[in-house]
C-alpha cells in the first residue's frame, strides 16, 4: 500500500484520498481477525441503502417535497414554485366535491401523487397554476390538486332536489305484470316507469331471497348485467364536458402504452370506439384473463387473442372487453378508482344508494340473489364484497357488468338523458354531450348503434327506443327510453326463463315494458 506521505501538499482531494487508505488498512486488520464480521459489515454497508432507495421509490410520499418544506416558509415555497407568467391568483379557499382528491408534486397531473384528500376538507389556495391550485394539505407539506377536485368556496353546487316522486302501480296492471312474472317464472322483479320525464311508477314481485322469503321492495338493489354499460357511459361523459378525454384522441395518449389491433398497427384506437363497440377489441377475453388474474392492462391490450380481425372504427361488434376499458380509462385519467368516481359523480352526488362496487353501498342487506333455474347462482355475499384494489388504470375494470342498484335509481339516472342532461336542479351532462350519445353512428338490418345504446322501433310498438339488455347469472334486465315522448322503463329480475327473439330482446322484460307502456303511457297520451 502506498504511504500516507506521498498526498502531502497535494490539497484537500489529498487528504481525503489519505483519510481513505487509513480506513481501508483498519477494515483489513478487522477483516484479519474475524472474516465473518468483516464480511457482514460489508454487507450491511450496502444492503441498507439499496433498501432506503427502493422504500423510498415505492412510497407514496415525495420525500424531498417534504424535507425541503422543513428549511422554507410558506412564501418562500409559493415563490419557488411560480411557473405562471401572470399574476398568481391566491387567498381563496376551496372545498374538495370528491371522494378523494390526488395532490402531485407539481402543477402536472402525470407528476408522482404524494397524498390524498377527501370530500369536504377546505385549504387555503396559496398560488394558481393553469389547471391546478398549490395548497398546504398537511402542516408544512405543499402540493398541487387538479381544480377538477375542488370547487370555490361559495360556488358550491347547490344540493340535488330529487324531482322523482313515483307511486306504486296497482290495479290491473299489476295483476298484468304479476301474470307476466309467473308466466316466465321469475324469482324477483322490480320495474320502475318514466312518463314526462320522471320516474312516475315502480312495481316489485317476488323474492330477493327466496329461502329466506325476503321479498323485492322498491329500494332493492340487483345486479342488472350489461346495464351497466348506460352508467360507464354517463360517468365517462362527464369526463368528457370536463375536458379530460376527447372521444377522438388515441387512447395511447391517455395510457401511456401501446393499444392497438395488431392486425392493424396503422389505425388508432380511441374513446369513442370503445362506447360505440367498434374498437375491435373481442368480446371476453380480457374480461377472464384480466379480472380473474389481475394482469395488468398494458400486457393485455398487445396480445393478439384481445381483438378480432377488424378495423377499428368500421364495424359494430359488441364488446364487452372494451366497456371494461372504459372504466380503466376514466380511472387513468382522474387517478380515482372507478368504484369512487362514479361514487362521486354520480351517486353520491345525486343522494342514490348504488355502486359499482358493493363496499360503497349504504345498505348492504337490501341487495338481491342472483337466482337460476330456482337455485342461486351469484350470492348477495359475493355482490357486495369488498374487491381487491390496485392502481387506477393499471387493471382491467368490471365498468361493464358489475353495477348494483335498483330499477328506481337508475330509471332516475335514465332521465338525465331525456331531460337534456339536468337531474332535477342539477346539471350532470350538457346538452352538447347527450347529443354525442343519442348520435347515431352505424347501423344494421336490426339496429341503430349510439354510445352505449342500441336504437330500434321493435322493443315498444310504435316508439323509437333507446335500448339496452343485460343478462348474467341467471339474471335479465333492460331499459328503453323514447327521447320525445320523454318516457322510458327499466325492468330488472333477479332470475326468470330467458327465452328471447330475433332480436335478442328478452322476452320477460319486452312483455313486462310493453305491458307498462299500453296501460300507463300510450292509454292517456
Amino acid at each position: 500500500m502506498r504511504n500516507e506521505r506521498t498526498y502531502k501538499g497535494k490539497g484537500v482531494k489529498a487528504e481525503l484520498s489519505a483519510f481513505g487508505a487509513s480506513l481501508w488498512k483498519k477494515y483489513l486488520k478487522f477483516y484479519r481477525r474475524n472474516r465473518i464480521r468483516g464480511i457482514g459489515t460489508v454487507g450491511l454497508c450496502l444492503i441498507m441503502p439499496i433498501s432506503m432507495v427502493l422504500a423510498f421509490k415505492r412510497s407514496r410520499i415525495n420525500y424531498i417535497e417534504v424535507v425541503s418544506s422543513w428549511f422554507k416558509s410558506k412564501e418562500s415555497a409559493v415563490d419557488v414554485a411560480d411557473v405562471s407568467s401572470e399574476e398568481p391568483e391566491s387567498g381563496f379557499n376551496i372545498i374538495v366535491k370528491f371522494t378523494y382528491g390526488t395532490i402531485c408534486s407539481e402543477p402536472n397531473f402525470k407528476k408522482k401523487v404524494q397524498n390524498t384528500v377527501t370530500k369536504g376538507q377546505k385549504f387555503e389556495v396559496l398560488e394558481t397554476s393553469g389547471n391546478f391550485y398549490r395548497i398546504e394539505y398537511l402542516q408544512n407539506r405543499f402540493g398541487w390538486i387538479d381544480k377538477y377536485y375542488v370547487e370555490k368556496e361559495g360556488q358550491e353546487e347547490p344540493k340535488v332536489e330529487d324531482p322523482h316522486n313515483p307511486v306504486e302501480i296497482k290495479g290491473d296492471t299489476a295483476t298484468a305484470l304479476k301474470k307476466i312474472c309467473q308466466d316466465y317464472s321469475a324469482m324477483g322483479v322490480g320495474v320502475a316507469v318514466i312518463k314526462d320525464g320522471k320516474v312516475s311508477y315502480t312495481y316489485c314481485y317476488g323474492y330477493a331471497n327466496k329461502a329466506q322469503r325476503k321479498k323485492i321492495n322498491v329500494d332493492t338493489k340487483f345486479r342488472p348485467a350489461s346495464l351497466s354499460k348506460i352508467i360507464s357511459t354517463l360517468s365517462t361523459m362527464t369526463l368528457v364536458d370536463a375536458g379530460r378525454i376527447d372521444l377522438d384522441r388515441n387512447v395511447e395518449d391517455y395510457f401511456g402504452f401501446r393499444f392497438r389491433n395488431p392486425l392493424f398497427p396503422e389505425v388508432e384506437i380511441t374513446p369513442r370506439m370503445l362506447l360505440n363497440h367498434s374498437s375491435s377489441l373481442a368480446d371476453e377475453y380480457i374480461i377472464y384473463t384480466g379480472s380473474n388474474a389481475g394482469t395488468r392492462l398494458k400486457d393485455l391490450v398487445v396480445d393478439l387473442k384481445s381483438y378480432n380481425n377488424q378495423k377499428p372504427g368500421k364495424e359494430f361488434s359488441y364488446s364487452n372487453s372494451g366497456f371494461g376499458i372504459v372504466g380503466s380509462l376514466d380511472e387513468k385519467v382522474t387517478n380515482m378508482h372507478y368504484i369512487y368516481f362514479t361514487d362521486s359523480v354520480l351517486f353520491d352526488r345525486l343522494g342514490l344508494d348504488a355502486a359499482f362496487g358493493g363496499q360503497s353501498l349504504n345498505d348492504k342487506n337490501n341487495v338481491a340473489e342472483c337466482y337460476k333455474v330456482g337455485k342461486i347462482y351469484r350470492s348477495r355475499g359475493v355482490l357486495v364484497k369488498d374487491r381487491q384494489i390496485r392502481a387506477p388504470g393499471d387493471t382491467y375494470i368490471l365498468a361493464q357488468g358489475s353495477l348494483l342498484i335498483s330499477p328506481k335509481d337508475y330509471a332516475k339516472l335514465v332521465t338525465i338523458f331525456i331531460n337534456d342532461g339536468m337531474y332535477g336542479n342539477i346539471r350532470v351532462l350538457s346538452k352538447e354531450a347527450v347529443k354525442e350519445v343519442e348520435k347515431e353512428y352505424m347501423k344494421d338490418d336490426k339496429f341503430r348503434y349510439c354510445l352505449g345504446f342500441k336504437k330500434s322501433t321493435n322493443y315498444v310498438p310504435g316508439h323509437d327506443m333507446y335500448y339496452h339488455g343485460g343478462n348474467a347469472y341467471g339474471v335479465y334486465a333492460s331499459v328503453c327510453y323514447d327521447e320525445k315522448q320523454k318516457s322510458g322503463c327499466v325492468v330488472m329480475t333477479s332470475g326468470a326463463w330467458g327465452t328471447f327473439d330475433d332480436n335478442h330482446f328478452y322476452k320477460v322484460c319486452q312483455k313486462l315494458t310493453q305491458q307498462c307502456y299500453a296501460d300507463l303511457i300510450d292509454k292517456n297520451s
